[in-house]
């Protein structure tokens, strides 16, 4: 038992006492320090200029601030995975609604493993400027197959919580009690796959539910303290994104004008399904003739293997996504994407689960445009470009959905 003590006192508490001193000599060297601004270094023209992107990179906080302030301002915004790589087609959101030499704002986020978890993180991340955002996301069916259930990815993670997103996330102590369990139980069970975690993965990733479990994470809970407050004085970077939100959060906008416009959409409608009837000639299941020839011909279908929603990380994620923005009270508009019922096999097998996702939506309030769809018979080709990726058939009504909730 002595030595037991005795390890905790040489390996744990001696250890935090010398960070905490350290830390906290340092930091008394710097406090005249000026602290850099980042909202005012951010131009309003970068959204007449960027209309999407796809993730987040370290230590370039450009696409953080546009993102920021777009929701500030109640731009539109668009959340959605691998679709949004579609930048040939006119009729893809962010290309629809930001007409050249126009000063149209418009941003879409994400491609492919964008998923409900890093939604949810990117959101707790921006929640100070989230009251008068004009959010759209877009679910995947797929992503409640088997393939991706297991749910987001840990590159995906990083790709979209960057360091100055977590940091913001732990600082920030209004994010209610569920969704920081949610967040943290995911890097506590990823934790063992993270090469060199830092002070803030170290910390969010301790089990915190027992008074045991305090006890014995204090010594180094301490330490992660010491060495954040010691990074939070010299990584401009790390605190970016809450400095961000403490600015924006107290700064009076002019909010964006999203106008109506008057569109012929069954035209465009009708346009874009005699097109694709002229590049789909290869086939009888609705698919480009390209992605046809180099993906489908000649292979059996994809086979759809569904997972029950009890096993199913990424419609815990979805719930725990649900509940966020319930907590908060934001009402954000969701597309349920198809996927072609014609290149499936077995696609109603994935049907409860989404006719559970579209269920939940409804029960709370959300406004919901579900093109799923597992019938062949129903199906209308051109809808997708392949088996699962909107064409501008497809994106003309997300478009249509969109501005009808959204316009002023």
């Amino acid at each position: 038992m002595a030595g037991f003590f005795k390890n905790i006192l040489l390996f744990h508490f001696l250890p935090a006492g010398i960070a905490i001193v350290l830390a906290f000599l340092f930091l008394r060297s710097n406090d005249d320090g000026p602290q850099q601004t980042v909202a005012s270094r951010f131009s309003a023209n970068t959204l007449k200029s960027l209309h999407n992107f796809d993730r987040f990179y370290p230590n370039d906080i450009t696409h953080e601030m546009a993102l920021a302030v777009a929701m500030k301002k109640g731009v539109p915004v668009l959340f959605g995975s691998s679709e949004l790589t579609s930048h040939h087609l006119p009729g893809i959101a962010y290309r629809f609604f930001c007409r050249e030499h126009s000063s149209d704002q418009f941003l879409a986020v994400g491609h492919a493993g964008f998923q409900c978890l890093a939604i949810l993180t990117t959101l707790a991340a921006n929640k100070p400027v989230l009251k008068e955002s004009r959010i759209t996301i877009i679910l995947s069916p797929g992503w409640f197959e088997k393939q991706y259930a297991s749910g987001t990815s840990l590159s995906s993670f990083f790709e979209f919580c960057p360091p100055d997103y977590l940091y913001q996330i732990y600082r920030d102590s209004s994010i209610d009690a569920s969704t920081r369990r949610h967040l943290e139980q995911y890097i506590y069970t990823n934790y063992d796959k993270i090469s060199k975690p830092d002070a803030v993965l170290r910390a969010m990733s301790k089990k915190k539910e027992l008074p045991l479990n305090s006890f014995f994470n204090y010594p180094f809970q301490k330490a992660d303290d010491a060495e954040i407050a010691f990074q939070e004085q010299r990584d401009a970077y790390l605190t970016a994104q809450h400095r961000l939100m403490e600015q924006l959060s107290h700064l009076p906008v002019k909010p964006y004008h999203f106008s109506n416009r008057q569109i012929n959409w069954d035209s465009l409608f009708k346009a874009s399904e005699t097109h694709f009837k002229l590049i789909s000639t290869s086939n009888d299941i609705g698919v480009e003739n390209s992605y046809y020839e180099s993906w489908l011909k000649g292979r059996p279908k994809k086979k759809v293997e569904a997972v029950e929603p009890d096993h199913n990380q990424e419609y815990k994620d979805f719930e725990a996504l649900v509940h966020f923005l319930e907590a908060n009270q934001l009402k954000p508009l969701f597309v349920i994407m198809p996927l072609n019922p014609l290149a499936h096999e077995n696609l109603e097998t994935l049907s409860p689960t989404i006719q559970e996702v579209a269920l939940r939506l409804k029960e709370k309030g959300f406004k919901t445009l579900n093109m799923y769809d597992d019938n062949m018979k129903s199906y209308r080709k051109g809808v997708l470009e392949d088996i699962m990726h909107p064409y501008d058939l497809g994106w003309y009504q997300i478009d249509r959905f969109i501005l009808s909730n959204y316009h002023d």
